[in-house]
């Protein structure tokens, strides 16, 4: 299913290539209108009982997108974290990433499920930056889930005429077997 969400923001981001400039040029997360329009398509791809902001049944905290497909109910938290790296056409603002890294981590610990599942669409990267893999690594560090090639893709987009950056949208399931927080 991870690999599902993943292709289904990947869709949405690369058919929005006349909207995703403003997000970009500003760093301005998008993670409110993204998490709509991911509902919409889910619903559109036959899951049943997509709500948005929907609550867990063991707490109080509520997660960005619940659906069921075939008898599973699954969660999906989804974040847009911002980088600080300077890339022309971009405003240049410095924003700390070491929070929004963590909070993917948080998440992840919070769903803990084989049914839930952590997406993030990390922006802006410079076009010929690898940098964004020390995230991935320690993503995976801190809690035990491999995540490899097959869990995200680099998406090129247009700033401004001269101007392009990429985004990198990640996916996995939430699982966490070893406890190492």
């Amino acid at each position: 299913m991870d690999k599902i969400i993943n292709e289904a923001i990947s869709t949405i981001l690369s058919s929005r290539k006349d909207i995703m400039p403003v997000f970009l040029r500003q760093k301005a997360k998008f993670e409110g209108w993204l998490k709509f329009e991911l509902a919409h398509k889910l619903e559109k791809q036959g899951m049943k009982n997509v709500e948005v902001e929907s609550k867990h049944e063991r707490n109080r905290s509520r997660c960005d997108i619940a659906f069921e497909y075939e008898y599973h109910n699954y969660k999906i938290e989804l974040k847009t974290p911002n980088t600080n790296w300077k890339i022309a056409g971009i405003k240049n603002s410095i924003r700390p990433i070491t929070k929004n890294i963590q909070s993917i981590i948080d998440d992840t610990r919070k769903l803990n499920s084989s049914y839930g599942i952590v997406a993030f669409v990390l922006f802006p990267i410079p076009i010929h930056n690898t940098s964004w893999k020390s995230y991935i690594e320690r993503i995976n560090e801190r809690t035990g889930i491999e995540i490899n090639e097959s869990n995200y893709r680099l998406l090129e987009f247009q700033i401004n005429k001269q101007d392009k950056c990429k985004l990198l949208v990640c996916s996995f399931k939430s699982r966490v077997f070893n406890e190492l927080f």
